[in-house]
């Protein structure tokens, strides 16, 4: 005889004198119950959870919709821009790739970072050293800009 099939009957004798014991019936019974408990909590709790979150969700939709009313013809989706900034201070800002609002520091860095990629000694080609001439001009501008609204 093979020893798979000699394994397979030692493990069927095994199998059949446990069903046999009754604590091992027991056993696997509170087991069954416990899982069918535990399956029934789960779907509870996700059917809970998913009412919570479609209320939100309409919740959400409900205040979206009294902003946009409200706002009239601008979209509750745009982002907010505090109307302290004059539009050359936010285009500055924007140039320099920055949140209105960054400190002096974060905008010193970021000035920084762009004039040494884009120096003109960086460059040996005319067109793209003019360019480059051209972008850290504009760089330097922005930050004074900033500068100036920082320090006014």
């Amino acid at each position: 005889m093979s020893i798979p099939r000699r394994l397979g009957r030692l493990a069927q004798g095994f199998v059949s004198s446990l069903q046999e014991d009754e604590r091992f019936r027991e056993r696997v019974r509170t087991s069954r119950e416990r899982s069918e408990a535990l399956r029934g909590a789960f779907e509870a709790a996700w059917k809970g959870a998913s009412q919570e979150w479609r209320r939100a969700e309409e919740r959400r939709a409900a205040e979206e919709a009294a902003a946009q009313r409200t706002s009239g013809w601008r979209s509750a989706t745009t982002t907010f821009v505090p109307r302290k900034y004059p539009p050359n201070v936010l285009a500055a800002y924007d140039r320099l790739g920055l949140a209105p609002g960054a400190s002096m520091e974060e905008a010193d860095r970021k000035r920084r970072d762009l004039v040494k990629r884009f120096h003109p000694d960086r460059f040996s080609d005319p067109e793209k050293r003019v360019r480059a001439e051209r972008v850290t001009a504009e760089i330097n501008a922005a930050h004074d800009a900033i500068e100036r609204f920082e320090e006014g």
